[in-house]
């Protein structure tokens, strides 16, 4: 803010619907379309992405996690959730469980124990 409190050009210039947005706005396309007709579309292409290099080499810190970053935000990682897999060629098949009425039958037999005994 300059001393009468109101913001500067730069300020405002990059504030979406103000006057200056739309002048700062109105230059950009007019010095990127110049580019386009004075050296043609690859050459303003080229021109911009190293600009764009020049802009993250300059204004971001870390580099490195910044990257880091973006990749996990392009490729998240997998949630770690176990899952069935048909083992392969019959490995690790578990043994078949008898018939039902035969597991009724041991664990009635295990609750009551002595109840198939003959009394004397």
């Amino acid at each position: 803010m300059n001393r009468n409190g109101n913001r500067s050009f730069l300020d405002q210039a990059f504030q979406v619907g103000t006057p200056e947005c739309a002048v700062f706005s109105a230059g950009v396309a007019m010095v990127l379309g110049l580019l386009f007709l004075w050296i043609g579309f690859w050459k303003t292409l080229f021109i911009f992405c190293l600009m764009l290099i020049g802009a993250f080499i300059g204004g971001v810190e870390d580099k490195q996690e910044w990257i880091r970053g973006l990749i996990n935000r392009i490729f998240p990682a997998k949630p770690a959730v176990a899952s069935y897999r048909e083992p392969r060629h019959g490995a690790g098949k578990a043994q078949r469980r008898p018939a039902p009425e035969a597991d009724e039958d041991a664990a009635y037999e295990e609750a009551y124990p002595y109840e198939n005994q003959k009394q004397e």
